[in-house]
């Protein structure tokens, strides 16, 4: 049983298909927004229950209208409850990007690995 709840892949790997399924401006906006008002509601539901629960519903709300109006897909977490962290870790880096800060190497997304042409690798860019 303990095997079936093992992360599937790395966190890079995790990352880089993050990414590439949260391309849509609409839908990073709304999971910029709607991700820590989760998060938050968190620790603030011990102190103010209803203002926790509003929270918790509008951030969740948001992650489905950014799936559903721009993505037109359904979210990760659907098909591996990691990306239910793995979203708190993107929009961290999303949020450093912004700010210009440096992304440690650990965050960044799994790099493509180079194709092959006739034998030798090729950089893609």
């Amino acid at each position: 049983m303990l095997e079936q709840l093992k992360p599937k892949k790395s966190l890079r790997a995790y990352m880089k298909q993050y990414k590439e399924e949260h391309q849509h401006p609409g839908t990073k906006i709304t999971h910029m927004i709607g991700i820590p008002m989760i998060l938050a509601s968190l620790p603030v539901a011990v102190v103010s229950p209803p203002v926790g629960g509003a929270l918790f519903v509008g951030g969740w709300a948001l992650q489905f209208i950014g799936h559903g109006m721009f993505e037109k897909s359904k979210p990760s977490f659907a098909n591996d409850p990691y990306y239910l962290g793995v979203g708190a870790v993107w929009v961290t880096v999303e949020y450093m990007e912004l700010l210009g800060l440096p992304i440690p190497e650990a965050l960044q997304p799994e790099a493509d690995e180079p194709k092959l042409t006739n034998g030798a690798a090729v950089a893609l860019s």
